[in-house]
């Protein structure tokens, strides 16, 4: 369908579980309303100014925010700071469509809250009321971020609905990570804060930690101390023991997105597809494990379904058949040969930079090779798993040529970045069709395959470059351009061999020496002496043209070697081409000194007795003989 409106989702950490569960509701509301979904995003977001990171950033450069009807803004998503305020900044700057932030609350956008408030004060209830705690302690997030605070009030408002005193010590800020799990447990084992009867904490990953850390240190979980966590993540069912967290309604987020933004392009309000209420996952650290079996097993089910794709992954020697590949047409075909192990593709396309590989580009400028180019080549297209090798040139600000064709049923196109370091090599787009599913961290291992291959490959040819240049230089003569003795070696040699098998085919060895060049050196220097030697070799690099060699062989002399159906006529005519040369310059040149040679030809068929050195010492022979004679015609 053409027309169909189009939304970018500007995301981090795709493969993540919580990032799954918002893409879920903005996919399957998306496509009720038929609109296509774009998800750009990096596949990491932790680090600030590493040169992996930034090169992870650039995936934000690419959009073209002109052809997108609006966005979606997960700022929830990103670990990274720098990297937000990157992503706001471009928004600000270029796109003036409606922007739809996902647990943000910022002026500039419309923001989609969820309630975590009343889901901590759930989470902290259920302690209190079922297992009859009264001294739990706060973990929280970070002092003055929106997320700790309203789950800290959560945590107020239960423990003082419950008439319980909240001691100072009670409350401790956090970071949403592990670090302020660990201090915490280890506070307690070494009695600085007395051991409280359960920790409430702002996530699972700080409430495994703890958890973890208080088992390690000799406590009982939840014997001497209940934990609990929040966002119901998919590692706090598999931690040992399963620890008792919140589900929040983040699939509901995802669809309240698409409904606000859908609102603000039609002034329409449609209905959801569906509804995600949060609830509580009681498990093993409060004691509340008995009604968590049936979900341990699904998940256990769901784990080894995903370990075989990741053993199939990490079985199959991917890196190093692409790094083998000797051609980049070669590259390509291996990639498209490898797409089976991401599961459920229907849709890949690789997008190159122009001239992503080009040797000039190896110099320390960031930007000669830092960011995408105004041209792309779409290298390798496959849609509905109908996979084809192309380059097919097309606008950056097109995106990907198939994101314009018409199409029944909208689609979501994940973009993700190639690059090595901070080098811009292209991106990649993929899609499941109509599956709501998201990439996991099979591709991500995936996609850094073709990171490596591609740099690779981009260094191998710039050494395979540099080593031309060498051998280039080894044998060619600096003076003339002709080739030098190495040359000579180097290529004779198969002439010799293919004058050897075969039939009718004469060698040719023309033996040269320039005459008095020792005068013209001591008599008018050595730049003169240069440049006698090359109107000779210039006489010679011109006079044949059956891909003869011509070599400078010493400081005054030179070898041409040659395979061909020679005849008399042939000898004679470069003979004469050879002297006439060097008697026009002769006579137009000006100079003091007249350029001359003497000639040794040798022209004949070889047999399996004759050997290359003895034939060059014949004409080499011949050459001294005309040398010789030539002396005594000119002394007559």
């Amino acid at each position: 369908m053409k027309n169909r409106k189009r939304i970018a989702v500007l995301m981090a950490g795709v493969v993540h579980s919580y990032q799954h569960l918002f893409l879920k509701g903005i996919l399957s509301q998306a496509k009720a309303l038929n609109y296509d979904v774009c998800i750009f995003s990096p596949f990491m977001s932790y680090e600030n100014e590493t040169d992996y990171q930034l090169g992870e950033n650039q995936i934000f450069d690419l959009i073209d925010y002109d052809i997108f009807d609006g966005v979606i803004y997960a700022p929830c998503s990103f670990t990274n700071d720098h990297i937000r305020q990157k992503v706001e900044e471009r928004l600000d700057k270029l796109y003036q469509s409606p922007v739809v932030a996902l647990e943000y609350d910022d002026p500039r956008y419309a923001c989609i809250m969820v309630d975590d408030v009343s889901g901590f004060e759930q989470l902290v209830s259920h302690l209190i009321e079922q297992h009859h705690l009264k001294k739990i302690i706060c973990l929280t997030g970070y002092k003055d971020n929106m997320q700790a605070e309203m789950r800290l009030q959560g945590y107020r408002n239960a423990m003082q609905s419950h008439e319980l005193e909240i001691p100072e010590e009670y409350v401790i800020y956090g970071d949403f990570w592990k670090a302020a799990a660990l201090q915490l447990a280890e506070d307690i084992a070494e009695s600085r804060i007395e051991k409280p009867e359960a920790v409430v904490c702002c996530c699972d990953t700080s409430a495994i930690a703890l958890c973890n850390k208080l088992v390690e240190l000799g406590f009982r979980v939840p014997e001497d101390i209940v934990v609990a966590g929040y966002d119901a993540g998919k590692d706090a069912s598999e931690n040992v023991p399963s620890v008792t967290t919140y589900s929040r309604p983040i699939v509901d987020m995802g669809v309240n997105g698409v409904l606000r933004l859908h609102e603000l392009l039609t002034g329409e309000q449609a209905e959801p597809v569906t509804r995600d209420s949060g609830y509580l996952v009681p498990a093993e650290s409060c004691g509340c494990g008995g009604n968590f079996t049936q979900r341990f097993r699904e998940r256990q089910k769901e784990i080894c379904e995903n370990e075989d794709l990741r053993q199939q992954f990490e079985n199959i020697p991917m890196a190093e058949r692409l790094n083998s590949m000797p051609t980049l047409k070669a590259l390509f075909d291996k990639i498209l040969d490898h797409l089976y192990l991401v599961h459920d593709l229907c849709d890949f396309y690789l997008c190159m930079c122009d001239h992503w590989d080009d040797l000039s580009k190896n110099s320390g400028i960031l930007e000669d090779y830092n960011h995408y180019t105004e041209k792309m080549h779409l290298r390798i297209s496959c849609t509905d798993n109908r996979g084809e090798v192309k380059d097919e040139i097309f606008p950056l600000s097109d995106l990907l040529p198939i994101l314009h064709a018409d199409r029944q049923q909208p689609r979501a196109y994940y973009f993700t970045p190639l690059h090595f370091n901070e080098r811009c090599l292209g991106y990649t787009v993929i899609s499941y069709g109509e599956r709501f599913k998201c990439y996991d961290s099979v591709y991500h291992n995936w996609t850094r395959n073709l990171n490596n291959a591609f740099e690779f490959m981009r260094v191998k040819n710039n050494f395979s470059s540099i080593n031309q240049r060498l051998f280039k230089d080894s044998v060619r003569d600096s003076l003339t351009g002709i080739y030098n003795r190495n040359g000579y070696q180097h290529y004779s040699e198969k002439i010799f061999a293919k004058a050897q098998t075969s039939e009718h085919k004469k060698l040719l060895l023309l033996a040269v020496d320039l005459d008095g060049l020792k005068v013209i050196n001591d008599t008018y220097g050595h730049l003169e002496g240069d440049n006698a030697i090359s109107v000779v070799a210039n006489a010679l690099n011109t006079c044949f043209s059956l891909n003869e060699i011509c070599a400078r062989t010493g400081g005054d002399e030179f070898l041409v070697i040659g395979c061909d159906d020679y005849n008399e006529q042939d000898l004679q005519e470069y003979q004469q081409y050879i002297l006439d040369f060097l008697e026009q310059y002769n006579a137009e040149s000006g100079k003091p000194y007249p350029v001359e040679v003497s000639l040794g030809f040798l022209c004949q068929e070889i047999t399996q007795n004759d050997s290359l050195q003895n034939l060059a010492d014949e004409a080499d022979s011949r050459m001294y003989a005309n040398k010789i004679r030539r002396k005594k015609q000119r002394t007559a």
